[in-house]
């Protein structure tokens, strides 16, 4: 596991490039999930992933370096465009600790504003914005597992 001193979270959102119907974004979705299922312990990373009007919301968690990688990678992928950073920043503890990679669902109607908080150049709104992700993505998480275990 990682030292405090090295633990960031990552959030971000991004428009979706899929194309297709309803099945094939959803069989892409479970792909990257099983990708990041598969990949995301090696590296120390854990997060979740909503997918909610037609954008991709994220949160990754773990290693300052880690992170940097598999975000390159995120900006290089065909499935992604106008990614906007919501904050990148050092964390006391993990918000997914349990979690390779959580997913929060797919949602036909955007949760955020997000065209505003991709056009803003209002600092404070886009670290509100990650802030409301992250609070977001947890009450979703816990709800599915509220909805499992009952």
């Amino acid at each position: 596991m990682s030292n405090q001193q090295d633990l960031y979270s990552l959030a971000y959102i991004s428009m979706n490039q899929i194309g297709g119907d309803v099945e094939e974004v959803n069989e892409t979705i479970q792909n990257i999930l099983r990708k990041a299922h598969s990949n995301n312990p090696k590296k120390d990373i854990s997060g979740a992933l909503l997918y909610s009007g037609g954008y991709f919301c994220q949160v990754i968690e773990g290693p300052e370096d880690a992170l940097a990688e598999l975000f390159e990678i995120i900006q290089n992928d065909e499935r992604h465009s106008n990614i906007t950073v919501l904050h990148f920043e050092p964390i006391d503890e993990r918000i997914f600790a349990t979690w390779a990679m959580a997913f929060a669902g797919i949602e036909k109607d955007a949760r955020f504003d997000i065209d505003g908080v991709i056009s803003s150049k209002d600092k404070l709104l886009v670290k509100a914005s990650g802030k409301d992700l992250v609070d977001s993505l947890d009450a979703l998480i816990k709800q599915h597992e509220q909805v499992l275990t009952a």
